[in-house]
């Protein structure tokens, strides 16, 4: 017995607009809700300990790119 399972035309439109925003997300580098959602149950210091994991990543980011600049006008 081999049961198939038809998409509606609106299934269809809902799957698109549910990967397109996936693709924003990712985009954006914005992080899903349902993260955003969890890290409210999570103890306060691993909160603090995730925010300045993130403080330190962003800042070495910014070191990074002003020193990349600085060696580009260098050249310049």
């Amino acid at each position: 017995m081999c049961l198939s399972i038809q998409k509606k035309p609106t299934d269809v439109g809902v799957e698109k607009a549910s990967a397109s925003r996936k693709v924003l997300q990712v985009v954006n580098l914005s992080p899903s809700e349902s993260w955003i959602e969890k890290i409210v149950h999570i103890h306060p210091m691993r909160q603090i300990a995730y925010a300045s994991v993130v403080q330190l990543v962003v800042f070495g980011g910014m070191f990074g790119c002003m020193a990349i600049n600085q060696e580009l006008i260098k050249i310049i």
